[in-house]
């Protein structure tokens, strides 16, 4: 009985796979134990990454870092944007930033990296960038999910995105505030109450 071979990977999909190694090592690291403790050495042992393949990759702890402040937005941003409910309305978009970031460690990641570029000046630098983008999408997202016919602009859409920005800080804090305080349910009714004074006011 013959077994077919197993097709080898290319050196572009080994490359791929080691990077996307090292980076969801580090956001696990960075998830659990804090942006500090995420050391080259822990990283590439949780990885089961050698150092050299990890220089080739990254050659510092700070490109890797800073790699990983850009992979955390990139997949915060992919979660909303293939979300099918984020057009509905504005209440199932905040519905929607609720589970994005609560039901995976990516917005717990970027708070760390934020409080971390508080004193860190190169990574302070990529983390306002980042964010700033970062916004502008969420905020147009907002304006689109408040318009179901279609994101034509209309008076009042400066609000809604001024809304859905103060929700992603609101959000932060809650992230903040659950590091110390593990009530969810709480969390929860106070973004609900948020919720209802948004409608009433978008």
């Amino acid at each position: 009985m013959e077994f077919a071979k197993k097709p080898r990977q290319s050196q572009q999909e080994r490359s791929a796979l080691t990077r996307n190694k090292l980076l969801n090592s580090t956001l696990q690291i960075i998830d659990a134990e804090g942006w500090h403790r995420a050391s080259m050495q822990r990283i590439c042992e949780h990885a089961g990454v050698s150092r050299g393949a990890q220089t080739h990759h990254f050659p510092t702890r700070e490109s890797l870092l800073i790699a990983s402040v850009r992979e955390i937005v990139k997949r915060y941003q992919s979660d909303l944007t293939e979300g099918p409910i984020r057009l509905q309305n504005l209440e199932a978009f905040f519905d929607f930033l609720w589970d994005a970031t609560f039901n995976d460690n990516l917005l717990i990641c970027w708070v760390e990296a934020m409080v971390a570029a508080r004193t860190d000046a190169s990574l302070k630098r990529v983390v306002a960038d980042t964010d700033a983008s970062s916004m502008t999408a969420m905020r147009a997202l907002g304006a689109e999910a408040s318009q179901p016919n279609g994101p034509v602009r209309i008076r009042g859409t400066s609000q809604v995105e001024d809304l859905v920005e103060l929700t992603v800080c609101l959000l932060r804090g809650l992230v903040l505030q659950q590091g110390v305080h593990h009530d969810l349910s709480e969390k929860r009714r106070l973004f609900e109450l948020w919720t209802r004074i948004v409608a009433e006011v978008a």
